[in-house]
């Protein structure tokens, strides 16, 4: 009976690892390609010089910037995933489609991201909606996986304490929030896309929150 559970847990541990393993490729995949569409042009002018080259850099700033949000968006929800697996123990079908369907998105992101770079107009709204719209799916289905591996009636989990889960799924909203809030404001003005900033500040703000009002929950959790 003993080997049996053994052999069990070693499959269920299995199983779980490689869950984990296949999310941290698609995670650097994602990353990775990011950074492919930030490329000079060819320049056809002769001689090429610094005052060109600054020139050229300079056109480039959409897509640092577009480069640089989208690396910690992705970073976010990598982040946040990991705090999920280190409650899970086991997985069903469940919690397979919803990590399938999580890491959808986060393969998208490097055409959104390139999509919206490239016509950063503020005349165009498309290109913004379809960027936002591709954060809130992540994020959507970020928020499903805690509140699955938060269910005890799945038994997928060592069962976190409930203010861990309530925690995560506080953090899980704030990205999508804040880009449905830019996409909202952006129709008003163009300072809306200085938004997203919000994404590195209220976090802090709701870990503080938490770690004040449940301060040995927290630090048993998040030392």
């Amino acid at each position: 009976m003993k080997k049996y559970i053994t052999k069990n847990n070693d499959k269920e541990e299995f199983q779980v690892s490689r869950l984990a393993s296949l999310s941290d490729g698609v995670f650097a995949f994602a990353i990775t390609l990011l950074v492919i569409d930030v490329k000079m042009p060819a320049l056809n002018i002769q001689p090429i010089t610094d005052a060109i080259l600054w020139t050229e850099l300079k056109n480039l700033t959409p897509k640092f910037i577009g480069f640089t949000v989208s690396f910690f968006v992705i970073g976010m929800y990598w982040l946040s995933h990991h705090r999920v697996f280190k409650f899970v123990t086991s997985v069903n079908s469940k919690l397979l489609w919803n990590n399938l369907l999580f890491l959808m998105p986060i393969v998208l992101m490097p055409f959104s991201t390139s999509f919206f770079t490239e016509h950063f107009i503020g005349s165009l709204k498309i290109p913004f909606t379809v960027y936002t719209f591709n954060i809130c799916f992540a994020g959507f289905f970020c928020f499903k996986l805690w509140k699955i591996i938060g269910n005890p009636k799945y038994k997928l989990s060592s069962n976190p304490d409930k203010v861990i889960v309530n925690y995560n799924l506080s953090r899980a909203l704030i990205v999508p929030i804040s880009f449905i809030i830019t996409l909202l404001f952006s129709f008003i003005t163009g300072w809306a896309y200085f938004l997203p900033i919000l994404i590195f500040f209220v976090p802090k703000l709701i870990t503080k929150y938490y770690t004040k009002k449940y301060p040995v929950v927290m630090s048993e959790h998040y030392r």
